[in-house]
């Protein structure tokens, strides 16, 4: 094995022990709607300037 397979195999190992965020199994509703509220307001203020516009 060479000193390059040896230092991957060691930084594969320590990466993963310092993952500690898991997959929890829900859907978390609230933190979707607000990561999408400010992309959502500003559609509707563009689509309320093109209806206006028209």
């Amino acid at each position: 094995m060479t000193h390059m397979e040896i230092k991957a195999l060691e930084n594969a190992a320590r990466h993963t022990m310092v993952w500690t965020e898991g997959y929890d199994g829900e859907t978390h509703y609230a933190g979707v709607l607000k990561a999408l509220a400010p992309a959502l307001l500003i559609l509707t203020i563009a689509a309320g300037l093109l209806v206006a516009i028209l």
